[in-house]
């Protein structure tokens, strides 16, 4: 399908997710409640705060005022570094003010988590954090299944300096851990963030509705009754309002749970141009040195890794956790897409790091016999 007439098909529902807060039906609290968020201009910062201007929040942001400065004019901006030795630092906190809530997405050198908590955490009623679902170390999720919020976390050691570079899952884990220990924490582990304006996530997302738009024989992983684990961006946004409006605390993991071939086929649905599966069986996959995760992104067969995409999002739900359609995703995903790219666009190669390229694919489902 060309770029234009994707457009076209998905134009309603992409016209009505450029400011799709707005719809979501949370109580609004008084104007008078204070929220501080650390950042709010980049990556699921402006959902957020969109969000809670909709329903009548008064709102500050905390940040450097170099990433998109142009949002957001009409909020009073707090100019600092979350690295202290840089530039205002953290200076411009330093006072005696309160807010009812703080939301940090903070997502490098856990020091600077401990830096704002020492700072704030008496100064709040409650401190959100969005940490992830990678704070679960590889040989739980490769082992077990259903995994809760009660699971025990490594005790990674805090790093020496703030000029010290951890890898994700270290960074978000102690960061995860800091804040879960205060009494007024609320700690939220999504898994693989993805919906409208979030024209930067992974080609993790992006690679099954586009693959699906642009039709023909789709090679399929495995049975289809492996499951995948995604958060909307809104359905987010939505959950902090929801923690905010009950003062939650405690960790929470934020994601729905699909099974793969009614993940498949839902977007095969938002598509006009005819494709076909292949469920290609799982030995099959690993044999020809087909990665779980990259090369099939969003999947892991259930008998190789046991965890990574049946953790428990059940706390949550009960808590309020609620999902948009799988078609309202997945229609913002695409056009973010096409918005930046065209149908020439190779996954699996270049820059892309996830999916699998026309030609491996092609490979792949001719040396199959069913």
């Amino acid at each position: 399908m060309k770029r234009r007439n994707f457009i076209k098909t998905v134009g309603a529902i992409s016209a009505l997710s450029l400011s799709p807060l707005l719809a979501a039906k949370i109580p609004k609290l008084k104007k008078s409640s204070k929220v501080l968020i650390l950042g709010g201009t980049k990556f699921i910062g402006p959902i957020i705060v969109e969000r809670l201007i909709a329903e009548g929040y008064e709102v500050t942001l905390f940040n450097r005022g170099i990433t998109n400065p142009h949002l957001f004019p009409q909020l009073e901006k707090l100019q600092g570094d979350r690295y202290p030795a840089k530039g205002k630092g953290l200076t411009s906190l330093i006072s005696s003010r309160v807010w009812d809530v703080i939301i940090d997405t903070w997502a490098e050198n856990p020091l600077c988590v401990q830096d704002t908590l020492l700072l704030l955490k008496n100064r709040c009623k409650q401190y959100i954090y969005t940490s992830s679902m990678a704070v679960y170390p590889d040989d739980l999720l490769s082992t077990r299944t259903g995994i809760t919020e009660l699971e025990s976390l490594p005790k990674d050691p805090l790093p020496q300096s703030h000029n010290v570079d951890l890898n994700y899952s270290v960074s978000k884990r102690i960061a995860d851990t800091l804040v879960s220990a205060i009494s007024n924490g609320c700690v939220l582990r999504p898994h693989s963030i993805c919906g409208v304006n979030m024209d930067h996530i992974s080609d993790n997302q992006r690679y099954w509705p586009v693959r699906i738009q642009r039709g023909g024989v789709i090679a399929a992983p495995g049975d289809g009754a492996d499951t995948t684990q995604y958060i909307d961006v809104i359905d987010l946004a939505s959950f902090i309002l929801k923690c905010i409006e009950k003062n939650l605390t405690g960790v929470y993991n934020t994601f729905t749970t699909e099974r793969f071939d009614a993940y498949l086929y839902g977007l095969k649905a938002l598509s006009r141009t005819r494709s076909e599966f292949i469920w290609l069986p799982q030995e099959y996959i690993y044999k020809n040195n087909i990665r779980h995760y990259t090369d099939m992104p969003m999947w892991a067969a259930r008998q190789v890794v046991k965890g990574t995409f049946t953790i428990s999002s059940e706390k949550a739900i009960q808590a309020g956790l609620s999902f948009r359609p799988l078609s309202e995703t997945f229609s913002d995903v695409l056009a973010g897409f096409y918005r930046n790219e065209t149908n020439e666009y190779e996954f699996g190669v270049g820059n892309s790091k996830a999916g699998l390229s026309r030609a491996r694919e092609e490979f792949l489902l001719k040396g199959y016999k069913t």
